[in-house]
């Protein structure tokens, strides 16, 4: 008699050719209904894979499987970055098959919430039920009874929206699960069913989830071709910089063309950040009790017009209107009494309005509304056409946010906001970023010989592993490699003083001054 040897099921599966393929996720102390699901796995056409990894939701990974199913768990387990992976997933035209706790009663993530088809009713079973249960709908190619019974504690849903397709009810018209396809294309199918360890030992119920699996898995694999831009970017190429520390409890901000940045402080104080000094200074004072916003005139650059927007009483304010006079003095010239309420303060990102700068946000971003709240910090909305919100998420969640006062996005494509009392901006890259040259001088003109002590204070990588190193032209002969250099011009002229910074990858940038050298005037001889 020959021996018979045994072969675990998963490495048995493994020697058959599958025409379509599906991972299984599911939480380890739920082996027992992935037996019993697995039981099965050898008399369909679906290969299966199984994880408890929430690790392995990453595009190279999920790019292989037609559907996931979520066996009893939910994408709660998931971090940010690995629920967005499985949104894209679904966006390719991947199926998703869903059951029991898949749903949660608290949601991380809204769009979860959403795809799911059905919102959670506040009130939930206390003890397994006897369940009735008329098959109304064909799927897959697992055949069901029209009428089988099981005993459980399935999850309790509100009533669904059109496009969900019933799939089982119970004798008083109750849904319990069903399936429609997603606005990307790809399928959904979710029964509320298998919260129970005991349901996995009735064998309508594994069919169930076996139609469920046929019916969304799609012959073809995702196609992440036609989302490319929609990943997720790398947080390592982030950075968040501090360009003014000497603010006093600032309130509001409104960024302009040259990039430079008008702030206004609670007692009034108007200052503007210069971005080619890389500081600030004071340029007026306004009075405006509860100011909450500014906003540029749309016309500002002809008018110089600057709205403030300050509360009066809850939902209550009044607007006001300043102007910046030759960049050096503000002017406050009306007050209105109208009560209005004032722009949010949120930002939408538009990544096309950036084209020409290096270091703009990645289209992952485009149309998503950044705002921000002391509780959750820095988050993003997307909504839909009509406005409603589709999804929430954290923006950058390995970086922190805190008591953030105002934000808006600069003519770089870079996030200016103020926190901590500080002048900030977030810019990306994903390569190195080249450092910032500037140069001053104590003396501009002077008379032969003149003098000259110069500076590259400011002067700036933000790449935290680069170094940087200077180069002087003096007068087109005479140079230094030091910091801050001093020269003496010995002949009268006009100088243009040249400095270039480089960085340790071989990114420079130049910045020059111009040195006036007057000739001195002739002594008259003594009589």
């Amino acid at each position: 008699m020959k021996k018979l040897i045994a072969i675990p099921l998963l490495c048995l599966m493994s020697c058959f050719t599958f025409g379509q393929k599906v991972l299984v996720f599911y939480d380890v102390s739920d082996k027992t209904e992935l037996n019993e699901l697995l039981e099965t796995a050898s008399t369909k056409k679906i290969g299966i894979d199984t994880t408890s990894n929430p690790a392995r939701f990453n595009e190279n990974t999920l790019k292989n499987y037609n559907a996931i199913v979520f066996l009893n768990t939910s994408a709660n387990r998931l971090s940010f970055r690995q629920a967005a992976e499985l949104q894209r997933f679904i966006q390719a035209g991947g199926g998703f098959v869903g059951n029991g706790k898949a749903a949660d009663a608290s949601y991380k993530w809204l769009w979860y919430e959403n795809i799911l088809g059905g919102s959670l009713a506040k009130t939930q079973l206390e003890n397994p039920v006897q369940l009735s249960l008329i098959t109304n709908a064909s799927i897959g190619k697992t055949a069901l009874p029209p009428l089988w019974k099981m005993s459980d504690k399935p999850l309790v849903f509100n009533s669904l929206p059109i496009r969900c397709k019933p799939v089982l009810l119970d004798v008083t018209g109750k849904t319990w699960a069903w399936y429609y396809t997603t606005d990307e294309g790809g399928k959904l199918f979710y029964t509320a069913l298998g919260c129970e360890p005991s349901a996995y030992k009735n064998p309508d119920f594994i069919n169930h989830l076996w139609s469920g699996i046929e019916e969304v898995s799609a012959k073809t694999l995702p196609d992440y071709v036609r989302i490319a831009g929609t990943t997720l970017p790398d947080e390592k190429n982030f950075l968040k910089i501090i360009l003014a520390d000497n603010l006093q409890k600032p309130v509001a901000l409104a960024t302009m063309r040259n990039e430079n940045v008008l702030v206004v402080e609670e007692e009034g104080n108007v200052k503007m950040y210069e971005v080619q000094k890389r500081k600030t200074r004071l340029i007026g004072k306004i009075e405006v009790p509860g100011l909450q916003a500014i906003r540029l005139d749309p016309e500002f650059y002809q008018n110089g017009y600057i709205y403030t927007f300050a509360e009066t009483a809850p939902e209550g304010y009044k607007i006001g209107r300043m102007q910046l006079v030759g960049d050096t003095t503000i002017a406050m010239t009306d007050f209105t009494s109208q009560s209005t309420n004032p722009l949010a303060k949120n930002a939408i990102y538009d990544f096309e309005r950036y084209t020409r700068s290096p270091y703009r946000l990645p289209k992952y971003f485009d149309k998503k509304t950044f705002r921000y709240d002391n509780e959750q910090g820095m988050i993003l909305e997307t909504l839909d056409e009509d406005g409603n919100v589709k999804n929430i998420e954290p923006f950058l969640t390995d970086m922190r946010f805190d008591f953030i006062r105002d934000l808006a996005f600069g003519p770089d494509g870079n996030l200016y906001f103020l926190e901590d009392n500080q002048l900030k901006k977030v810019d990306y890259a994903e390569g190195n970023r080249k450092p910032i040259a500037i140069a001053s001088a104590d003396v501009l003109t002077g008379n032969a010989p003149l003098k000259v002590k110069f500076s590259s204070e400011g002067s700036v990588d933000f790449d935290k592993n680069d170094k940087i190193s200077f180069e002087w032209n003096f007068d087109g002969v005479n140079q230094s490699t030091e910091a801050n250099p001093e020269f003496t011009f010995s002949k009268s002229g006009t100088y243009q003083v040249k400095l270039k910074v480089s960085d340790t990858n071989g990114e420079t940038t130049e910045t020059g001054l111009e040195i006036q050298v007057i000739k001195p005037p002739v002594k008259g001889r003594k009589r």
